[in-house]
């Protein structure tokens, strides 16, 4: 598993780890140059369309779009491994 990959997935895990811990906003930054990526979960009134516009060194993912619900645990979510290897695979 990449670097990069490897980041992204953890993220993701320790979103869905703790559902109280996160908003559904909280979003992925990567840092295409780097190749890393962190967990981000702006406050609730934070302006996200501007904090992305801010930094054009970094692209963000919505965490939500990297997740899918547990068949076994309903109302929980976890890592969708399908859609981390695309993203992983855009850079």
């Amino acid at each position: 598993m990449n670097d990069l990959r490897k980041q992204i997935q953890e993220a993701v895990e320790a979103f869905t780890s703790n559902d109280l811990a996160c908003t559904d906003s909280a979003l992925i930054v990567i840092d295409p140059v780097e190749r890393t990526a962190r967990l981000f979960d702006p406050d609730e009134d934070a302006d996200i369309d501007a904090i992305i516009e801010n930094d054009p060194a970094h692209d963000y993912v919505d965490v939500m779009d990297l997740v899918e619900a547990d068949t076994s645990n309903p109302g929980q979510w976890v890592a969708c491994s399908e859609a981390i290897d695309e993203l992983a695979a855009q850079y």
